[in-house]
């Protein structure tokens, strides 16, 4: 039963849901209705009745909001900036923390940013009352500074994201997206730009396999065009799907191995959603050791594989093709993010 006014405030939450901070963006909103009576605002936003657009500056200070918010008298606020901890997200929250000063302010962050050390010592004078990051770093520095806090991973739609054992079905998804039937199909799905590591994937692009890269719409102008990354991989016989995939699941259900190549902290959020929706599809995954990623999924059932870049085609070689095998971990990741959300808003604790 709801029970609680809550107020999310966001910078991004418009379709398409396509990449890591949107799609959390998403969860987090329809998890916070589901759960508590839930009042959203948003720079940018679509039609639903708990949306409202965001009209502040830059660091969220207006009357109008601060009216409407203290009419709305939440049990707490969530702030989900799309910038991550960076100083200026850090100030945002402090400024709703100043505006609201009887309300709880809960920051939450899915990735480090660098943060130089006049900047951390700012960041320690306006530090979040409660914090919720994925990322391992963040939560030690938090720790260090006394900021009561709790590390979570992401959630997954398992309706969405399921395995599909189905041979004909896989021939058809193929066929659908125009991919070779008989290669290994080893896939790669986010933002086409150079802070990702795409290039590592070349190598692996030979024999029976096929990289297949999918491009978020978020992809960088940089990143496109003659002379760029997606020239160099596409002269390398790399595939690369571009755009929004409203059924991105069917990308997973036609793949044999997902590859994660990513070692730049501030490449992907830290518990990053592919790796977890490729896991849900029951297909194996090659990651490196990023962010939370070991932390939150191990092993998952000898199913994930965690090699450095340079080793990917030797860990190509060894491992076997193992097929279909259901996550052991995707739905307990699930209720602890939902049981995290819940604890941080309703009650009080200390790390």
């Amino acid at each position: 039963m709801v029970s609680k006014r809550i107020v999310l405030i966001t910078e991004y939450l418009n379709p398409p849901f396509d990449e890591g901070i949107k799609k959390t963006a998403y969860i987090l909103f329809n998890i916070l209705n589901e759960n508590f009576e839930t009042y959203t605002f948003s720079k940018e936003v679509f039609e639903h009745p708990n949306l409202n657009k965001l009209v502040a500056n830059k660091l969220f200070y207006n009357s109008n909001l601060k009216k409407k918010i203290k009419q709305i008298d939440p049990k707490a606020i969530i702030y989900f900036p799309f910038q991550s901890g960076t100083l200026a997200s850090y100030l945002r929250q402090w400024v709703l923390q100043k505006t609201f000063k009887k309300k709880r302010v809960i920051f939450f962050t899915l990735q480090p940013k660098p943060l130089s050390w006049w900047k951390r010592a700012i960041v320690k004078l306006i530090k979040p009352q409660v914090g919720v990051t994925t990322s391992l770093e963040v939560k030690v520095f938090w720790e260090k500074i006394r900021v009561n806090s709790k590390l979570v991973p992401l959630y997954t739609n398992l309706e969405n994201f399921n395995p599909s054992v189905d041979r004909d079905r896989k021939i058809m998804l193929r066929l659908k997206y125009r991919l070779p039937q008989d290669s290994i199909i080893i896939t790669h799905i986010g933002h086409l730009n150079y802070e990702r590591n795409l290039e590592s994937l070349i190598p692996l692009n030979k024999d029976q396999y096929q990289v297949v890269i999918v491009s978020s719409s978020s992809t960088p102008v940089d990143a496109i065009g003659p002379d760029s990354l997606e020239q160099k991989l596409i002269d390398n016989g790399i595939i690369i799907l571009h755009g929004y995939i409203k059924d991105i699941q069917e990308i997973y259900q036609l793949s044999d191995l997902y590859i994660f190549p990513i070692i730049e902290k501030c490449g992907s959020i830290s518990m990053p959603l592919s790796i977890l929706e490729a896991r849900a599809c029951g297909i194996p995954v090659i990651t490196t050791n990023f962010g939370s990623v070991k932390y939150f999924l191990e092993d998952d059932e000898g199913s994930i594989f965690y090699s450095i870049p340079e080793g990917f085609t030797q860990t190509l070689k060894e491992i076997p093709i193992i097929g279909i095998k259901k996550s052991t971990k995707v739905k307990k990741l699930n209720t602890i993010f939902t049981d995290t959300i819940k604890e941080v808003i309703e009650n009080d604790f200390v790390n």
